[in-house]
């Protein structure tokens, strides 16, 4: 991912607390030379440095994951920055967004018992009181398991870039700020918020 200097996430603790918030990820593999994405729920255990997932058997994309490199795409909230914003001369229209990349090495779950953890710990992730791992025993919750297929993937590096105006002035970032925060869209409200925050 191209990331100018200014745009650069280095705190690990704000990359994975981005992840965790972001965590519906984008997966990117290949398949005879050509790109294969599908959208999947993540869940990112930052201290064994590894993203876990699954995804419908039918979904052909499992079939060439074990030991490919793959990237995760964690889209964060994005807005158009109108130049008129900045009360500037000679200034442009940009975007500003907040995005993680994920690479790592895939590797395919093959026993049973590495699936129901995986579904358990991602089930406790996503609603901490639900009652379904505990059906795990149950026909229903059986049969689910033989539809799906669960991979984990070792994480190689990640990059995150937050491009929040650094580049400009305080008066011009804060120009922009107010007029994000009229904007009825959810993706500028979250890019105004970000901006305040830093």
């Amino acid at each position: 991912m191209y990331i100018p200097k200014p745009f650069e996430m280095n705190d690990p603790t704000e990359i994975t607390n981005f992840i965790h918030a972001h965590s519906f990820g984008i997966l990117i593999s290949t398949c005879d030379g050509r790109p294969l994405a599908t959208h999947l729920p993540f869940l990112y255990d930052a201290e064994q440095n590894v993203l876990l997932a699954h995804m419908a058997k039918a979904n052909p994309q499992w079939r060439n994951l074990n030991g490919q490199s793959v990237l995760v795409i964690f889209p964060g909230p994005h807005a158009y920055i109108s130049p008129a914003w900045y009360e500037v001369p000679a200034s442009v229209p940009t975007w500003n967004y907040v995005a993680v990349h994920v690479h790592g090495k895939c590797t395919v779950m093959d026993r049973d018992e590495e699936l129901s953890d995986l579904l358990e710990r991602m089930v406790r992730f996503y609603e901490p009181d639900s009652d379904v791992p505990s059906q795990v025993d149950e026909p229903f919750y059986r049969n689910m398991m033989k539809a799906i297929v669960g991979f984990r993937i070792d994480v190689t590096s990640v990059e995150g870039a937050a491009k929040l105006s650094q580049n400009k002035p305080v008066e011009v970032k804060q120009r922009v700020i107010a007029k994000l925060r009229q904007s009825v869209e959810t993706g500028a409200q979250g890019i105004a918020q970000l901006m305040q925050e830093r």
